[in-house]
């Protein structure tokens, strides 16, 4: 039995590591905004300024090392459908936290969490779409 990678038997994987590639930056860029806390940022969702910055700035962290998971997906480009699969979990797990969170504690300035699990599940999805398009899931 020879092993015959998803790379090589699909070659137009493009579409998948563009998505990929893209949330990437979508996180990291997230990411530079929370660490940085832009009071503009704050004033647009109507969140108040945190009083412990650490702590908000420790909640940004998933957003910096998460995406290496999607990096390696992207670079992998269907060799290994593992990443894939955990790429999509990893998005709906994270929307799912975010969504019990937000249920849980009811801060101020829901609208921001809610965009951000809006956005992982939009995320999860075109991966899911693009991945199947390839059958790689």
């Amino acid at each position: 039995m020879t092993f015959r990678s998803a790379r090589a038997s699909n070659p137009n994987s493009r579409l998948l590591t563009g998505l990929l590639g893209a949330s990437v930056l979508y996180d990291w860029c997230g990411f530079l905004v929370l660490w940085f806390m832009p009071q503009w940022l704050f004033d647009v969702f109507a969140h108040p300024f945190p009083t412990n910055p650490f702590l908000f700035r420790l909640a940004a962290l998933p957003l910096l090392l998460l995406p290496l998971v999607y990096l390696s997906a992207a670079r992998a480009r269907g060799a290994y459908p593992i990443l894939i699969r955990l790429s999509i979990a990893l998005r709906v797990v994270g929307a799912i936290a975010i969504a019990i969170l937000v249920l849980w504690h009811a801060p101020p300035g829901q609208g921001a969490y809610w965009c951000f699990a809006g956005g992982d599940l939009l995320w999860a999805a075109s991966y899911a779409w693009a991945a199947s398009r390839q059958g790689w899931i």
